[in-house]
């Protein structure tokens, strides 16, 4: 296949700077990028029309069945919770998101989900998974979310709890070293796990080969998983100066921000979580100057929703939107952040994010040029590409 007259960025494109290139295909990977259209192609041809190419854009924080379509009934029938999670996640591909890490399922159903697209039982996007969220005791066995955790106090018990998600073929080891804007009693800004448990975590992790994401809003928690060595700190919502400081000094330590995630649109709040309007508000404001701090540090940031499909955080382009409009990021620093950087936080760069020779033809195409107005971003793409094959 060969994706002719389209525009190429050059820093997503391994330095291919192009207004009217060309993209060859072949067994679903990258074979060739050209900075002029190919002419004589023996082959299907697909004509871009000068439009924008780039790679899937990736989600590193996403829960592939959210709030909005989990119900108390999935958790007595886990096929329906496996069949309305595998149509959830088929939607990703719409809006050109072509891998996803989910941070934790009831079930472990974003296990059995990647492994069925995997297999091409059916067609839907790449997903890195943690099966559960491991976590210390925190919350009341009433909450509507108390499914996607595994429960346990102390290093040996989140040891054995942490060798069980990996013996059921998680990829990662999602954690929770701070509360919860998303639980009635949840207090973002507290630290909820000691840094004995967190090493502990870590080194059942290692055993495997795998690494640790640190659910962490509060500037003690972000710190605390910083320095015991977790991979990801996803959220980082009132990291401090200093902290931001430490982390530079850093490697193989990245901050996972999801500011779209404190986007909340009252008209589609279930009565049981209206709490989260007044407390999200109060955060995203907060939030938003403590991450475009990290940003103007010169830290490599990892791009996020903490949101599903469906929701308006995907519906208008919120993760986009509040980059560009309140962290004051460059648009070609967030492509970046939802490509490259995101690839190689998630140790995949060889594998994915940019389009190079070698690599896996997951790619959008999209109507203007991104990198100079990000709000190209806020809509679909005119067409997705799941390793060479158009999917949209």
């Amino acid at each position: 296949m060969l994706l002719n007259r389209c525009r190429l960025v050059g820093a997503l494109s391994g330095g291919v700077e192009s207004e009217c290139g060309a993209v060859e295909i072949e067994n679903g990977k990258i074979s060739a990028v050209y900075d002029r259209p190919k002419e004589n192609y023996e082959g299907e041809v697909i004509d871009c029309g000068g439009k924008t190419l780039l790679p899937g854009l990736m989600d590193t924080h996403t829960h592939l069945i959210g709030i909005r379509y989990f119900t108390a009934d999935m958790m007595r029938d886990p096929m329906k919770l496996f069949m309305k999670t595998a149509e959830v996640s088929k939607r990703y591909l719409d809006y050109g998101f072509t891998t996803l890490r989910d941070c934790g399922t009831p079930l472990r159903v974003a296990n059995y989900v990647r492994d069925a697209f995997a297999s091409g039982l059916m067609t839907g996007p790449r997903v890195i998974s943690s099966g559960h969220i491991v976590s210390t005791t925190e919350i009341e066995e009433a909450d509507i979310i108390y499914d996607m955790y595994k429960w346990g106090d102390g290093p040996d018990e989140l040891m054995k709890l942490v060798r069980k998600e990996l013996a059921e073929h998680a990829d990662f080891v999602k954690i929770m070293a701070s509360g919860s804007a998303f639980h009635k009693q949840g207090i973002p800004v507290q630290p909820i796990i000691t840094k004995r448990e967190i090493e502990a975590i870590i080194e059942a992790a290692d055993l495997k080969s795998a690494y640790v994401a640190s659910h962490a809003h509060g500037d003690g928690a972000i710190r605390l998983s910083i320095e015991s060595g977790v991979r990801t700190v996803e959220h980082a919502s009132f990291i401090s100066d200093e902290t931001i400081e430490i982390l530079m000094g850093k490697k193989n330590c990245y901050l996972v921000p999801t500011l779209s995630a404190m986007y909340q649109n009252p008209a589609q709040t279930p009565p049981e979580m209206e709490f989260l309007l007044e407390k999200l508000a109060n955060m995203l404001k907060l939030t938003a100057g403590r991450i475009k701090s990290a940003y103007e540090a010169g830290l490599k940031l990892g791009f996020a929703t903490d949101s599903t499909v469906g929701m308006d955080q995907y519906e208008e382009g919120i993760e986009f939107r509040f980059r560009k409009e309140l962290c004051g990021m460059k648009d070609l620093d967030i492509l970046l952040q939802a490509t490259k950087y995101n690839a190689e936080i998630l140790g995949i760069e060889e594998e994915n994010g940019e389009i190079k020779e070698g690599l896996a033809a997951d790619l959008i195409l999209v109507n203007g040029k991104p990198e100079q107005d990000i709000s190209v971003m806020y809509h679909k793409p005119e067409a997705v590409f799941l390793a060479g094959e158009r999917v949209r």
